[in-house]
This record gives structure tokens, sequence and C-alpha cells, in this order.
């Protein structure tokens, strides 16, 4: 698995182009993942569309750098706008629908 550095992240552009693509990819399955996975992770690989979800993000990327050897998934917690937070609660406040 490369190290991610600064000289190979993505700049701010790429970052915004692959999170877009990304959650593209996640929208549809949503609403599906909420009621089973709530608060996991899923880790996405944009170009193949290819996803793993798990209880932690490092597993869940894990799986996508064994299959996607160099490229860097794009991970999101399901349920909440952003990965990690401080205080609040994730959407629906906590309550699945």
């Amino acid at each position: 698995m490369e190290t991610l550095t600064i000289r190979n992240l993505p700049n701010k552009a790429e970052r915004a182009k692959i999170g877009k693509a990304a959650r593209s990819i996640y929208e549809p399955l949503q609403k599906i993942l909420e009621k089973d996975h709530w608060g996991e992770y899923i880790a996405i690989n944009v170009k193949s569309g290819d996803y793993a979800v798990s209880a932690s993000h490092e597993d869940a990327a894990k799986q996508m750098y064994a299959k996607y050897p160099g490229e860097i998934p794009f991970v999101i917690r399901i349920g909440y706008r952003a990965v990690y937070h401080f205080g609040g609660s994730g959407l629906n406040d906590g309550k699945r629908s």
C-alpha cells in the first residue's frame, strides 16, 4: 500500500472532483446502506464504481487498496455528512428511517 504524503495527495480541485464522483456512486445506495450499516464506512473506488463496507474506515479502505493498488479510495461514514465530527449527530439526528 502506498504511503500518502503531501506530495502525492490530490489537489483541492481533484479532491472535489473525486468527492463528487464518489457521492454520485453512494447516493443511490444510501437508503439501503443506512438500514443495515448506519455508522459504518463505505470506501469507494471512483474509477470502477466498486466499494467495500466495514465497521472501520481502515478496513474498508484496505479492502479497496487490496483490489486496486495505488488508487486512493474515497471513504464516507454511512448516515453522516462527514467521516469524523465533533459533537452533533448523524443525519436524521441519529434516527434511522
